[in-house]
């Protein structure tokens, strides 16, 4: 599985970026227009990602209304690599971080966006890598002695009803509070 393939064969330059005071609804707008599933937020610097399994998990799921929430409060930190590395280390990456976008930097500056389709459209027997690493973390992950799948049913995420603020919650008196206003709560 010798290829001489690097990023810069795959890579798409053209990279559609948003702000991280951009509201959900209209990364999606973007999103949808674009054919994409995924918008790189850049303020002064590239601040991280949005993509589609972000806005379902952090925002549809929890019942958040898309115009009530930024990008900045749902975006996750970036995976980046440097242009000069080929298609079999960017694959290694993904793997190692189980992510499906990677963002390539050319030393310090942004130069665009190597997704999963991409190298795979560029180098197909590379999906060899990803099937193996997935059926070994299945294994794995299905093997491991410490794997539960119980979770507190009290702790959620998602946006304070109290300061507009994204992230875990507790229900207090029929509200879902951040652990700020509880404790302000609990202070009165």
């Amino acid at each position: 599985m010798d290829n001489n393939f690097g990023i810069k064969d795959a890579v798409t330059y053209d990279v559609i970026t948003a702000s991280s005071d951009t509201v959900i609804s209209d990364i999606a707008d973007i999103m949808t227009k674009n054919d994409i599933s995924s918008v790189v937020i850049e303020d002064e610097k590239v601040e991280g990602i949005v993509t589609t399994n972000n806005i379902i998990s952090k925002v549809v799921s929890k019942n958040i209304s898309p115009q009530d929430i930024s990008a900045g409060m749902v975006m996750e930190k970036y995976v980046g690599i440097n242009s000069d590395a080929s298609l079999n280390e960017a694959s290694s990456v993904m793997i190692k971080n189980n992510c499906k976008v990677l963002l390539v930097f050319e030393e310090e500056e942004f130069k665009g966006i190597l997704t999963l389709t991409d190298i795979v459209r560029v180098s197909p027997e590379l999906i060899e890598i990803f099937v193996e690493q997935k059926n070994i973390d299945d294994k794995n992950f299905h093997d491991d002695a410490n794997y539960s799948n119980d979770y507190d049913e009290n702790l959620d995420e998602g946006v304070c009803e109290n300061c507009g603020v994204y992230g875990q919650l507790d229900e207090r008196d029929g509200q879902f509070l951040c652990s700020e206003c509880i404790d302000d709560d609990l202070d009165s």
